[in-house]
């Protein structure tokens, strides 16, 4: 496989090129401005945003890894239409939704003895057996079940057919580093290979393949196997949750073309030219905000970790704090496998 652009660099490319979506200095600045006084305050410690919660795995050993690599590989696609039933599980008497509803259910199938997480189980796992042990609430399916059977079956077979069944045999050949993790992901897994065609230009985003590296990066807290000295190098995940808090925050100004489509609810073909600009133009959104958080907190001698993954947690959290406020800011709806 040729190596593919870089992350960072894409998103650049396509800020400079959008004709739908301006960056504005005034809103960066507030959002900046904001997030550090939190951190200078001792209100908020952005790499405690970055944690497990309780339906993560708690200990980093090869079963963490298994549950991290699978949950991943299905970390796509759990928006629901506002008219249709959403996808919800509950789980030791709390009702998850989302993403966190996958893991909820995940454990649900982990706590009755099946080895969910275990790529001998799911490199041949059937749609009638996945969507039985990812069930929603109320007999609710698990969006896109199909392409999710898919991804399994190319993840486990690789892993079963060239690292003895184990991700922590891949994970020895990165030497710690986050981005060589990163691309031995991307050279092996075509379902983690998130990239676009941008005004005649391959741009990478790569939402679900960072955010694996960063999950492992998390799940081992920075050390040991998990102790990526380049973890920086990644960039946010480009999703449809955090431009809604780039919206709220004064960072994303839409022009009326683009909002107007948006406020159809129209679904949107993965590659179309205003999901690339939007995705695109979030990654560099997030590097110019971490910059300038990092420059704020420089100059009152704070040395609070801060990089682009924990300012994204910061705004996929805020978005989920702002519920209510954000329904004024229409999202981009994509059924894709990336993110």
């Amino acid at each position: 496989m040729s190596s593919l652009p870089d992350v960072a660099e894409s998103g650049k490319f396509v800020y400079e090129n959008a004709e739908h979506i301006k960056i504005l200095e005034p809103g960066l600045n507030k959002c900046a401005e904001d997030i550090s006084q939190q951190i200078l305050s001792g209100q908020l410690d952005l790499k405690s945003m970055f944690v497990k919660t309780d339906v993560h795995p708690q200990t980093a050993d090869e079963e963490g890894i298994e549950w991290v690599v699978f949950a991943d590989t299905l970390n796509f696609s759990f928006w629901t239409q506002e008219t249709d039933p959403q996808y919800v599980v509950t789980y030791r008497n709390e009702t998850y939704n989302g993403y966190l509803a996958l893991c909820a259910a995940i454990n649900r199938s982990l706590d009755a003895g099946v080895k969910l997480t275990k790529p001998e189980f799911y490199k041949n796992v059937t749609e009638e057996k996945l969507n039985e042990l990812l069930m929603g609430d109320g007999g609710i399916p698990i969006p896109l079940l199909k392409e999710r059977v898919n991804c399994l079956h190319e993840v486990g077979s690789i892993l079963c057919d060239e690292y003895d069944g184990k991700f922590t045999n891949l994970m020895n050949k990165c030497d710690n580093s986050a981005d060589k993790l990163l691309q031995l992901v991307l050279q092996h897994f075509s379902c983690f290979r998130d990239i676009s065609t941008f005004q005649g230009r391959t741009v990478s985003i790569h939402k679900r393949a960072q955010i694996l590296v960063a999950d492992l990066w998390c799940l081992f807290e920075g050390t040991g196997k998990g102790s990526f000295l380049d973890i920086d190098k990644l960039t946010m995940f480009a999703d449809y949750r955090v431009p809604q808090s780039l919206q709220h925050y004064g960072v994303f100004q839409y022009d009326n073309e683009l909002l107007e489509f948006l406020k159809t609810d129209e679904i949107m073909p993965n590659g179309h030219k205003y999901e690339v600009e939007i995705r695109g133009c979030s990654v560099h959104a997030v590097e110019v905000l971490t910059e300038k958080i990092k420059q704020l907190l420089q100059k009152n001698n704070c040395q609070a970790v801060v990089n682009s993954i924990l300012v994204d947690q910061y705004l996929w959290g805020y978005r989920r704090k702002y519920a209510e406020e954000m329904k004024a800011f229409p999202f981009h709806k994509v059924r894709s496998i990336y993110y």
